[in-house]
């Protein structure tokens, strides 16, 4: 067995909830040694970092644990995640790319946020081809390190609740080769993410709020211990009942929100994790709901714990994937506090240096040729040029490496302008049939790699979402162009959120046609290769 040596501490806290993990992390391996959830007092603000650090701190010495260094997350409602397409780009310079397009996609000034990031896809080569981005604002990192400094701890490491889920539930057994909707039930905010082994498919935050129950109830005579008694919380029938049905639309509009992306792949498996007291009778609404196999998170058998503890556990997620991830290389690959950056430019500029030194050194090696060659043998003036081409072959393909990034770097600039979502939302907005009287959106999403929108109407007849494509394949640039391919799907007589002004729903695809006229990425692809190629 590894040995487990270093001692660990995770905090995760919510507006009702703080929870603390203290583990044993090693190579491989992890080791629970105490977690506690405990109450936020009402007159505590969890935003306030003097008032929430100071309850951190009273109740990390409540259970006398004396750590300088801790572990934390940031929430998904204040990040902000895409999944970016990039050209097939070595690792060595990925950050620069991936912050070029950053600049596009975030809904904010790149010096304004922090942002890191994870390969999630690689062509052959070994070059990636996606990533998952994500960003969050420094003034929401800086509160976090202030709350942390109020409790007398420094952090090392700042990482993506939704990541640490996703840690979480690749150690549950299994579950590393199946596709999870998982579900993490907070009091004001719930997260619902998609995911297959340690890739993050898709994530989002769901505003619900779900009332606590039952009083302060501690178990001291176990070394996982709940102030909001984690196990047993109960909600009266009606309460429960509302917050169950709100989060039941929420995961639905996550799975339609997640089969409109491209590659979606049908869910395996529910997990409901969360300490709100509503979670069991969520499982059974979702196992209802959905006929997908539904369970409630327990890391009891992943931990070597009892299994008495799993209801204690329930809302430790997070936290313990924290945790989890410290202890295997790359598993915790987002880390806001210490992000992977571009290679500075002085680098750049010594590297540029460099190959001018060899151009400059091959050239005055080719001079000096020339004037000894009529002086030596005619077989060492061979070899010496047969040199010198090798040394200019290097050179020339360096300077095709160049003009290759600068080719990349155009079609980033090109499917950046076509794809400012902004602008195509302001054209079909401005397109639309009578908004909220005859027509309203009920979902939108966005495909840069397909070239497409997907719309998601309610309308009060067919007609109307007929009305609306044509509008939007009349639309045209100022030279005359189209700019977009519109197709409506079939109608569905559903039931709408207003039943007497929209009577059915119906899907609505958007071609990009600037986009479309790209050449595909494994065209551009071979035109390097081809360009590579020198004799």
């Amino acid at each position: 067995m590894i040995k487990v040596a270093k001692k660990v501490l995770c905090l995760d806290w919510d507006k009702r909830s703080l929870r603390i993990v203290v583990a044993r992390v090693g190579t491989g391996e992890m080791q629970l040694d105490d977690a506690h959830a405990h109450r936020v007092p009402a007159n505590v603000d969890p935003e306030d970092p003097r008032a929430m650090g100071g309850l951190i701190a009273q109740q990390l010495q409540r259970h006398r644990i004396k750590h300088n260094r801790v572990i934390v997350d940031v929430p998904r409602d204040k990040a902000v995640i895409n999944r970016l397409t990039v050209p097939p780009t070595p690792l060595t310079e990925l950050a620069a790319a991936v912050r070029f397009q950053a600049l596009r996609e975030l809904p904010f000034p790149l010096e304004e946020a922090q942002i890191d990031y994870v390969v999630t896809e690689k062509n052959e080569e070994g070059l990636a081809t996606q990533v998952l981005l994500a960003a969050v604002r420094i003034e929401a990192l800086d509160r976090l390190r202030e709350t942390c400094e109020a409790a007398g701890l420094t952090p090392a490491r700042i990482g993506l609740r939704p990541y640490a889920n996703m840690v979480s539930v690749v150690h549950l057994p299994a579950m590393n080769d199946r596709r999870v909707l998982f579900v993490d039930v907070g009091p004001t905010m719930t997260e619902i993410d998609v995911m297959c082994g340690d890739v993050l498919a898709f994530s989002r935050a769901a505003n619900v709020n779900v009332p606590f129950a039952g009083g302060e109830i501690d178990l001291e005579d176990s070394r996982v211990s709940s102030k909001a008694e984690l196990a047993g919380l109960e909600l009266a029938n009606s309460v429960a009942s509302t917050a169950v049905n709100e989060l039941l639309v929420e995961i639905t509009r996550t799975l339609q929100a997640y089969r409109a992306t491209e590659d979606a792949e049908d869910i395996d498996q529910i997990v409901i994790a969360g300490g709100t007291g509503i979670e069991r009778d969520l499982v059974e609404a979702v196992d209802e709901r959905f006929n997908l196999p539904a369970t409630l998170f327990d890391p009891t058998v992943s931990l070597g714990v009892d299994e008495e503890e799993a209801p204690k556990l329930r809302a430790f997620a997070s936290t313990l994937g924290l945790a989890w991830g410290l202890g295997e290389e790359g598993s915790l690959e987002l880390d806001f506090l210490n992000p992977k950056k571009p290679i500075p430019p002085r680098q750049s500029l010594k590297r540029r240096l460099r190959i001018g030194g060899i151009a400059a050194a091959v050239l005055l090696l080719a001079g000096a040729s020339w004037v000894i060659a009529d002086r030596i043998e005619r077989n060492h003036a061979l070899s010496d040029l047969r040199g010198q081409a090798k040394e200019l072959k290097e050179l020339v393909l360096e300077t095709v490496e160049i003009d290759i990034k600068c080719l990349e770097a155009r079609e980033w600039d090109t499917e950046a302008r076509a794809g400012v979502w902004l602008d195509h939302l302001l054209w079909l907005t401005r397109n639309t049939i009578e908004p909220g009287k005859k027509m309203l959106v009920s979902d939108i999403s966005f495909n840069v790699k397909n070239a497409n929108i997907t719309i998601g109407l309610m309308c009060s007849d067919w007609e109307v979402a007929t009305a609306f494509v044509k509008n939007l394949n009349e639309l045209t640039t100022d030279d005359g162009k189209r700019i977009y391919k519109a197709e409506q799907g079939g109608w569905q007589d559903v039931k709408t959120v207003d039943p007497e002004k929209f009577k059915g729903k119906v899907d609505v695809r958007i071609e990009l046609l600037e986009l479309t006229a790209r050449k595909p990425i494994k065209q551009r692809e071979k035109d390097y290769r081809a360009m590579r190629k020198i004799k």
